[in-house]
């Protein structure tokens, strides 16, 4: 198991990129592998002492993302009624203060395109914290253009149920985590990767700089495949629309204050993929 520590959940996406593109010799001493364009690395732990993406940070400069890809993830992971009786259930413990609980969400995977990669959350209390702590189980990630983003929606969701001044931390595993040469060359907007690579002379760090060299010459606005052309157009910010995360939301119901209590809704309790332990 590979275990760090971050203050923020954008620290933890900075970190893993820069381990996955800096540190190969570490990466492969730990089990994992390079394989073609990928590093691969397995089985992480992360500890998040604040779930928080900068709301300034722009998801249309870096990845060219649209509102639509916003929209989508949360379609595809959120099923409203099960996240409300989650709600409900919590809400209802920390209404009367109860010291420790635990409560599961299940992500939902309604597209067929849909890979589920993000697995559960789980809502907790224990007697040793003053804050809450969420714990979040993802399957696979695409660290550059996919993680940050699914920390944020995780964020929305923890807003959602505790409110926005929550101050829960976050506690993430995941068994499978990998970067791609390609995608990566994005990164160079948010960091200098000539600088980030500086003096590392690993395969991976050659090849990420030479996929870089050869996206910032004018030739590369001719790349067919589609996947290596967006970053090619993030290099040269063409068609860049502001993304910006404090305005991605969830579209639901206003935060409910804590002195107000909400039952859970009883009628869908039997379909409900969720376990919650009283202790």
């Amino acid at each position: 198991m590979i275990t760090s520590k971050h203050s923020t959940s954008q620290e933890a996406w900075e970190w893993i990129n820069e381990y996955l593109a800096t540190q190969e010799e570490e990466v492969l001493k730990q089990g994992g592998v390079r394989s073609g364009p990928q590093m691969i690395s397995y089985d992480h732990f992360m500890e998040i002492n604040k779930a928080w993406v900068d709301p300034n940070f722009d998801f249309g400069k870096m990845f060219g993302y649209k509102i639509q890809k916003w929209t989508k993830l949360v379609s595809n992971y959120i099923d409203i009624d099960f996240l409300d009786i989650a709600k409900s259930l919590v809400l209802e413990k920390e209404i009367k203060k109860v010291q420790a609980y635990t409560v599961g969400f299940k992500f939902s995977n309604a597209h067929s395109s849909g890979h589920g990669c993000l697995l559960t959350l789980v809502f907790q209390r224990r007697m040793t914290c003053d804050n809450p702590i969420v714990i979040m189980n993802i399957r696979s990630s695409e660290v550059t253009k996919r993680l940050l983003m699914d920390f944020l929606l995780v964020e929305r969701i923890i807003e959602y149920i505790y409110g926005p001044k929550h101050g829960a931390s976050l506690k993430v595993y995941c068994g499978n985590m990998y970067l791609s040469g390609e995608a990566f060359t994005m990164y160079h907007n948010h960091k200098d990767l000539r600088k980030l690579f500086a003096g590392n002379k690993t395969a991976m760090a050659e090849r990420v700089l030479k996929i870089l060299d050869k996206f910032e010459t004018p030739e590369a606005l001719k790349i067919q495949f589609r996947v290596h052309l967006r970053a090619v157009k993030r290099l040269h910010k063409i068609d860049i629309n502001p993304l910006l995360a404090r305005d991605l939301k969830l579209p639901y119901y206003k935060f409910i204050s804590e002195q107000e209590k909400i039952l859970p809704k009883k009628k869908l309790i039997k379909k409900l993929p969720i376990n919650t332990i009283n202790k």
